[in-house]
């Protein structure tokens, strides 16, 4: 059971109950569990009916990648305080370099199972692409972070639509990052701007991350507080595009596309609006960016995917307590998986690439195909966590190969002691630091 509290660079308060720090980190395996399930969900289960109605799976759809990426700021704050630890630059420096290199790492990762016909668009490419940019908010005090979060997801949708409105980019293609697509400039295009997960407005869910890493989560109104806030800015985003785009926006989007007079099938707008678009919206309207689809990149979208974070994070924090008092096994198959996820996720991709060569499964009586195919991943990975943290490390294989490179590299800037003794876990989701006492325990 992991034991350092998710606030502790500013130190646990006098009297905090060792069960509440436990609870807390707990809480965050518990979310990161969620946020890998709900990206499998939404690669293999239909997000609309035959009949033109979204299914359960849409409302993963866009949230569970951002939750993913939140916590990559936790992760951020959680593995970067031992080396911050030290005072000036040199401390600076450490953290910078650890998370330089583990984004790398997690980077050659992305780019490998983006040459498997897996047919999912993956995030860890982009998703170590926010760990090299994490260095330069390192130093940011906490309400700065908090506020550069906010600001990002207002101002750089609006930035994005204007760059991309120019003619040089109305032709760029979307490619999955992979070894193949290194040299092929649009690859590169997208991971910045027109792709599935754009780093120009991506950055924001980091930053908030970090902001909510910064803060001291063993008060319990601290986190019924998260939890409405976040429900709050959730419906307020979603209400607010709403009256938009019934006011006037779908009116104008539908007749750019000549569906104005459409009413019997959903239209183009409305599947960009209830299935979202991939990554951002087009550019050739300014009334997309009233939008809330998922992946539509919108300040709408960026805000209220933000707010589901926000409360989901405090909800599995709240739920923390309860679950550390009881059997492990109660937790166990979601918070095992939410520990390893780098591992679990590329597991994930790799059985999907093996069942996209291989013959059709059977099905079982009275048992959609696709249900089926999402209860043998869920399981899989869940038996792969359980057997893997239980029987060799609580971190998982790659999060170990991760953590013993990143290691290596600090030990250059801070030296064999303080590397060893208390410098950083270098998982992508690392939950504690490392130390003689500590036990053993990781965003698309």
């Amino acid at each position: 059971m992991h034991t350092t509290p998710a606030a502790s660079a500013q130190g646990t308060p006098r009297g905090t109950p060792r069960s509440a720090t436990r609870s807390r980190i707990l809480g965050i395996d518990l979310a990161r569990g969620l946020a890998l399930f709900g990206m499998m969900a939404t690669h293999i289960l239909p997000r609309m009916d035959d009949a033109g109605n979204l299914t359960a799976v849409a409302l993963f759809q866009g949230r569970a990648s951002a939750l993913f990426a939140v916590l990559a700021g936790f992760s951020i704050i959680l593995s970067t305080r031992g080396a911050l630890a030290h005072p000036g630059v040199r401390g600076w420096a450490a953290a910078a370099i650890g998370l330089v290199v583990r984004g790398i790492l997690i980077a050659l990762v992305g780019f490998a199972l983006g040459e498997l016909p897996s047919g999912i668009a993956v995030i860890l490419v982009n998703y170590g692409a926010l760990f090299l940019i994490a260095p330069l908010f390192l130093r940011f005090p906490t309400w700065l972070l908090g506020a550069t979060a906010w600001v990002w997801f207002l101002v750089t949708p609006q930035l994005s639509h204007l760059v991309r409105s120019l003619p040089v980019f109305a032709d760029a293609d979307l490619f999955v990052p992979a070894f193949s697509n290194a040299l092929v400039p649009d690859t590169w295009i997208g991971l910045l701007l027109t792709g599935y997960y754009p780093l120009l407005q991506w950055v924001g869910y980091i930053l908030l991350g970090m902001w909510l890493a910064r803060i001291d989560w063993s008060d319990l109104n601290r986190r019924v507080a998260l939890l409405l806030a976040g429900t709050a800015a959730t419906t307020l985003a979603l209400a607010a595009s709403s009256l938009l785009m019934n006011v006037r926006g779908r009116w104008e989007l539908e007749s750019l596309y000549g569906e104005a007079t459409v009413t019997d099938v959903p239209t183009y707008v409305d599947r960009v609006i209830m299935l979202g678009a991939y990554g951002v919206t087009p550019a050739d309207s300014a009334w997309w960016l009233v939008t809330a689809g998922p992946h539509s990149g919108t300040s709408f979208d960026l805000v209220q995917t933000s707010g589901v974070a926000m409360a989901v994070i405090a909800l599995c924090l709240l739920v923390g307590p309860l679950l550390d008092r009881g059997p492990t096994l109660l937790h166990a198959w979601l918070s095992r998986p939410g520990s390893t996820p780098l591992s679990m996720y590329s597991l994930h991709i790799c059985v999907l690439a093996i069942a996209a060569v291989s013959p059709t499964m059977p099905t079982l009586p009275g048992v959609g195909w696709h249900l089926q195919w999402f209860a043998v991943n869920l399981a899989l990975v869940i038996l792969a966590a359980l057997l893997w943290t239980g029987l060799v490390s609580r971190r998982g294989p790659l999060e170990t190969g991760v953590s013993v490179i990143v290691r290596a590299a600090l030990r250059q800037v801070l030296g064999p002691v303080v590397g060893e003794a208390s410098g950083p876990v270098v998982g992508p989701g690392a939950t504690h630091v490392t130390g003689p006492r500590t036990p053993p325990g990781p965003s698309s």
